[in-house]
């Protein structure tokens, strides 16, 4: 479902981008299906439209979350993820 904008299904924590609502626009501004990219996580095809939609799982894998942001060209912080240790702005 390419093209189709999940606005609202998370907020933002302390003005850092919550993860889902980072991977939704990532993911809905590319040509890439929410299944075809679950399925590239070894998961079922619903796997990453449940975790925007329904927040199911609470947060992906590390190793998830990483292989998105590389496959996207982008940082793991770009979708979401917050370095904790850094200073935050």
């Amino acid at each position: 479902m390419a093209g189709v904008v999940i606005a609202g299904t998370a907020k933002h924590r302390n003005g850092t981008p919550d993860p889902r609502e980072a991977l939704a626009a990532v993911i809905d501004g590319s040509r890439d299906s929410y299944a075809a990219l679950s399925r590239m996580l070894d998961r079922p095809p619903h796997y990453l439209r449940r975790y925007v939609v329904e927040g199911i799982p609470r947060a992906l894998r590390p190793d998830e979350h990483r292989r998105l942001a590389d496959y996207f060209g982008l940082t793991e912080r770009a979708l979401g993820i917050r370095d904790l240790w850094a200073d935050q702005p």
